[in-house]
């Protein structure tokens, strides 16, 4: 049986199909009573499992449009960032942003809320401004920022709201980042000045096992030349990996050595494996007014959960009006954490919600967490216009799972 990319789940599919055009999936989408579309299947939940027919898309498209004036490119949703940023690079282009790995297709990284890391960055969806999609009767639909009010639930939409075929995705003259890490980090330092370190490049991203020393280390991606010293922290002289212990030639290159965007944003190379690979990943997301109070409570409980955690990774992202968004209506900070994939994961989990619920956190759904339905619609401002959404479009439940019944209370 086929397993998610971190194998902790195995999926139950009574059939997997690869449709090759629009039209043979806009058909299949008609005669099934249950799909549920698949990306690359980086995901820790069930989020992609069905036991009915699953619709994976890495054979419907293979080319990239772009525009006469150069702004927007087509980009198929079964494609990876990987595929995606070597293209838009040849062309002399680049997006705005990209996520810790290149591994992941374009279409569930957008769905789940995906991100990158950058203050002023938005995440990995805030570069769509049209999704091209097939609904629960068959039909071809286009939404457009700006003009269809509903773009802005159908893009983070879990698959529930269609299954997407391409993206129309801004573009950017392509550009250079230089990549240094500094430390250590004290965690004192961190919490008391958590914005202003992480506002203070392009991209940064701190990195901590909350262990006994109480220290990170601080990665910073920089569209000009990093400085010997980061806030007084000085810059590592050697090449790290995220997971202390790693090999760090799966990396991206660091030393502040200059680089094409899209060899330099993600944490890891486009021909290696990415973080650990045998893992359980979970994400939360608080208001950036509360991150560092938010910090100070997991700090207080790490001895709980640090004996079954790899890494754990601080971003900050802007804020969006996508109703699923993580960052909806908020400049965010996410506090993500990569375990080791053990059965032990959910208790720890719970211990790191129980400690964020005062600030009203925001699950990452294509990871591992605890909130139901109840939770959720206290905690995203658009929940319940969200689930109308899904019920009107999809009013048979079409492209709905346990899961999404179980998160939307449907």
């Amino acid at each position: 049986m086929p397993t998610n990319w971190a194998t902790n789940i195995t999926f139950h599919d009574a059939l997997t199909l690869h449709p090759r055009t629009l039209d043979e999936l806009s058909k299949l989408v008609q005669r099934n009573p249950y799909v549920r579309v698949r990306g690359s299947g980086h995901s820790f939940n069930t989020i992609a499992d069905s036991t009915q027919t699953v619709v994976i898309l890495d054979q419907l498209q293979t080319e990239i449009l772009v525009s006469r004036d150069r702004s927007i490119a087509t980009v198929p949703a079964g494609m990876n960032y990987a595929q995606i940023s070597q293209a838009l690079h040849a062309e002399g282009l680049a997006l705005s942003n990209l996520a810790s790995l290149p591994h992941i297709c374009i279409g569930g990284a957008v769905s789940t809320g995906t991100h990158g890391s950058g203050i002023n960055n938005g995440a990995l969806h805030t570069s769509i401004t049209a999704i091209n999609l097939v609904g629960a009767d068959g039909a071809l639909r286009r939404l457009e920022e700006g003009k269809d009010p509903e773009f802005y639930a159908a893009v983070v939409g879990l698959g529930s709201t269609g299954i997407a075929t391409s993206f129309d995705v801004r573009v950017i003259p392509t550009f250079e980042i230089y990549q240094s890490v500094y430390g250590p980090v004290p965690h004192q330092l961190f919490q008391e000045n958590l914005i202003d370190l992480l506002s203070g490049a392009y991209s940064v991203s701190f990195f901590t096992t909350w262990g006994e020393t109480k220290s990170g280390e601080i990665w910073v991606k920089s569209t000009t030349c990093n400085p010997e010293r980061y806030f007084d922290l000085p810059a590592l002289t050697h090449k790290v990996h995220p997971i202390p212990g790693q090999e760090s030639s799966a990396c991206t290159d660091q030393l502040g050595i200059p680089g094409p965007w899209h060899l330099r944003l993600p944490h890891f190379r486009i021909d290696a494996t990415p973080s650990a690979g045998n893992e359980q990943q979970s994400e939360f997301f608080v208001d950036a007014a509360d991150a560092g109070a938010a910090f100070a409570r997991i700090s207080a409980i790490s001895e709980k959960f640090r004996d079954h955690l790899l890494v754990s990774e601080i971003r900050a992202i802007a804020s969006d009006n996508h109703w699923m968004s993580p960052a909806y209506g908020r400049t965010t900070i996410a506090f993500h954490f990569t375990w080791k994939n053990i059965p032990e994961i959910p208790t720890a989990v719970d211990y790191i919600e129980q400690a964020l619920l005062p600030y009203l956190y925001r699950p990452h759904c294509g990871k591992i967490f605890t909130a139901n339905s109840e939770y959720l619609q206290r905690a995203l401002p658009r929940f319940d216009e969200f689930r109308e959404y899904v019920s009107r479009t999809d009013p048979t439940g079409k492209f709905r799972n346990d899961f999404i019944k179980g998160i939307l209370g449907l």
